[in-house]
């Protein structure tokens, strides 16, 4: 039985659900267990995941948590508050010694049971690096001179976390260090999980800029070009990392089409659901501008009382 783990939102299940039945999709019936960790979720999205999983046979388990040890972290419409939800997995499964994390906005592609059965005894992950994984600004940025690795894809080894404590680890990091975690969580565990971890060929988390622009503009090792290339046609875990998200209409990536027809076999549509009231992409530009008027106001009236004063 393969363990997986999803942290989600209900405005995120556009993703949830097509990375749900592409898990399902490459894997026989009854040989995957998924794990959905969120804070809340309507009837109506804890019925369509079950109902998913019905349909092929496989497990799903709803995690609902608080979270309350988030609260004064760093969030954004980019990295929400579920990017956090990973660190619990060690505290939520206590049966089990390992699973696979996968951010929503993946696509399985393959089997997933040999990275499963990788071994990463002594270890704290399995870990793919990341797509500009020698980026000399970000290396700076954290002061972690090892090669960088990305999140979306984690095989963690729970008992190691356990042991470790690296729950309080990386909040404690997170919190102290506002300024250096520009992708928080990804960030953290980079700087904490130095040296812990064992890095996975690039199949199991491939990245979509390695589709979209050409290899002198990727800050990445030239020497590490043809591993890549060799699963280029192939990947195992795809990896919609940036903002060029398969659920756009601007998306060009190779394997969109390949989105769309998991997101028929759910539930879920793109665009069913609206942003939170406040969080849409113009909103900090808004804020801005009722500042800048604001202030301007208040100038005048400065301006108009002061004539009158001395008239």
């Amino acid at each position: 039985m393969i363990h997986i783990a999803l942290c989600t939102d209900t405005y995120y299940m556009m993703a949830c659900g097509p990375c749900l039945v592409s898990i399902f999709e490459h894997h026989a019936k009854g040989t995957c267990h998924v794990y959905i960790v969120t804070k809340s979720l309507p009837e109506s999205d804890v019925k369509g995941l079950h109902q998913v999983a019905e349909k092929y046979g496989q497990q799903v388990t709803i995690l609902q948590v608080g979270a309350e040890e988030f609260r004064h972290l760093k969030v954004s419409e980019q990295f929400r508050e579920s990017v956090y939800y990973r660190f619990l997995l060690p505290e939520l499964l206590l049966e089990l010694d390992k699973i696979i994390y996968l951010d929503c906005d993946i696509l399985v592609n393959g089997s997933l049971e040999p990275f499963w059965q990788s071994d990463i005894n002594g270890y704290a992950c399995g870990v793919v690096e990341d797509q500009e994984g020698d980026d000399i600004l970000l290396h700076n940025r954290i002061g972690v001179y090892t090669p960088y690795f990305n999140s979306g894809v984690l095989l963690m080894n729970l008992d190691y976390w356990r042991e470790h404590n690296l729950i309080e680890q990386l909040v404690d990091f997170i919190y102290e260090n506002p300024e250096k975690c520009i992708y928080p969580d990804q960030d953290a565990m980079n700087v904490v999980l130095q040296g812990k971890v064992k890095f996975m060929p690039y199949g199991y988390n491939f990245q979509d800029l390695w589709y979209s622009r050409p290899w002198q503009d990727i800050r990445l090792h030239a020497s590490k070009f043809k591993e890549v290339e060799e699963w280029k046609d192939h990947p195992v875990v795809i990896h919609f990392a940036g903002r060029n998200k398969p659920w756009k209409r601007t998306c060009k990536h190779p394997y969109r089409q390949y989105y769309l027809e998991c997101l028929a076999k759910t539930p879920w549509t793109v665009g069913r659901y609206k942003r939170p009231k406040g969080k849409g992409p113009n909103h900090k530009h808004i804020v801005r501008f009722n500042r800048a008027m604001a202030a301007l106001v208040i100038e005048t009236l400065a301006f108009i009382i002061y004539i009158c004063l001395n008239h």
